[in-house]
């Protein structure tokens, strides 16, 4: 491999990672220009369209160039399908160091990461908390936990531990953690994270409300609540066992065959609906829909394709009686089948979301609390019962 080759991609993906995203410290920056991508990216699968499937578009043994400019490039890569057919992503660079930058991060720190995926991210906080700190990583999946292992001891890293385990227990033979990353998508600031977590440390993770995905980092206040602040809406993959996303917002096989027999049906179009949400500046239209997540417990969001967010419709889907509704939003455009009390349901909260000002989900506050059942609600807070814990979000 072309020591010179590779320097020269790495310094460009990290000048535009900082375009996107400044570094907000030194040691940020330096730990992705020691870290070689191509390390943990072995091979670059994308969808066939003829096939209906992904398969593998680049690896090494075709043009070395032309993978190196893809893998030293600021974007997220399918780089793994296990042998069920499920796939795995290496997260976009100036995601992992958003994330690093909300954790605040800092020398000689103890890490705990949630969903190491390729290694990538686990050896860039190896670099940051350095030989005084410690990186502790959990991989549920066999088969990447592996590959991940192997990717991490060619790298010769001596502060790192990782373990084949459900990463939402945590690992508590290493806590209390300074900083707990969760790289995956989670339904749940479990339990375990709270507790493994030290006083004044900090976690950061993509939480998922009713199929929304928002960055949150929070700060532990007590020893069984953090508190924190809602950032940006993201898309990560799912984290697997006890705690997934299925265990929390799962539909009956009645109900799935429901709507999947309403959405292959011809949808109807709400013109002057869709005339009011295309008024709407790109980040009103985020929040109106990050709120809808917390408020209503009928909310839900369709992908197309698991690989894409383009096309992503969000809404209420509700079965009455013998039929159901479903309303989303398709970027600016309302669709709807089935029975109207759906969509009459997602323009009465868009009228509340209205009444209450449209608040800006980049100024909400989160509250994560070990699960209890008598947290008096304010007026502009909504409560989110999971299986691990309440989160309770404030809209200023």
């Amino acid at each position: 491999m072309p020591r010179n080759l590779v320097s020269h991609f790495k310094k460009r993906m990290v000048k535009d990672m900082a375009v996107r995203i400044p570094f907000k410290e030194e040691i940020y920056k330096e730990a992705f220009l020691s870290v070689d991508r191509h390390c943990f990216i072995k091979e670059i699968y994308g969808y066939d369209e003829h096939l209906l499937d992904f398969k593998i578009m680049d690896n090494l043994s075709s043009n070395e160039e032309d993978f190196l400019r893809r893998v030293y490039s600021d974007s997220s890569i399918l780089y793994f399908k296990d042998s069920e057919g499920k796939l795995s992503s290496v997260s976009m660079p100036s995601v992992v160091s958003a994330m690093i930058n909300l954790s605040e991060m800092k020398r000689g720190e103890k890490v705990l990461e949630i969903g190491a995926g390729s290694g990538y991210s686990t050896a860039v906080f190896s670099n940051i908390v350095g030989e005084n700190g410690f990186v502790c990583a959990t991989e549920i999946s066999k088969e990447i936990f592996e590959i991940t292992k192997k990717n991490l001891d060619n790298c010769s890293l001596e502060n790192i531990h990782i373990e084949n385990n459900d990463g939402g227990f945590g690992v508590e033979d290493f806590a209390p953690y300074d900083r707990i990353i969760v790289s995956c998508t989670t339904a749940d600031i479990t339990s375990h994270w709270i507790k493994q977590l030290k006083m004044g440390g900090i976690l950061v993770a993509p939480l998922v409300t009713r199929g929304y995905q928002v960055m949150v980092s929070l700060k532990k206040i007590d020893e069984d609540v953090l508190s924190g602040n809602v950032y940006w809406p993201v898309r990560f993959f799912s984290l697997s066992g006890k705690f997934s996303i299925i265990s929390h917002y799962s539909f009956s096989s009645r109900e799935l065959k429901s709507m999947k027999k309403i959405i292959e049906s011809t949808p109807n179009t709400d013109e002057e609906f869709s005339e009011e949400i295309r008024s709407l500046s790109s980040d009103t239209l985020k929040s109106f829909l990050f709120f809808l997540s917390v408020k209503n417990q009928n909310a839900i969001c369709y992908y197309p394709r698991e690989d894409i967010s383009d096309g992503m419709g969000y809404g209420i889907f509700l079965r009455t009686g013998n039929m159901s509704g479903f309303s989303l939003l398709f970027g600016s455009k309302s669709i709807y089948w089935g029975n109207m009390e759906s969509h009459n349901m997602l323009k009465a909260e868009f009228k509340f979301y209205k009444s209450m000002g449209m608040p800006n989900l980049y100024f909400s506050k989160i509250k994560v609390f070990i699960r209890r059942d008598d947290y008096p609600l304010g007026e502009r807070e909504f409560l989110v019962k999971r299986r691990d814990s309440l989160t309770l979000f404030s809209f200023d």
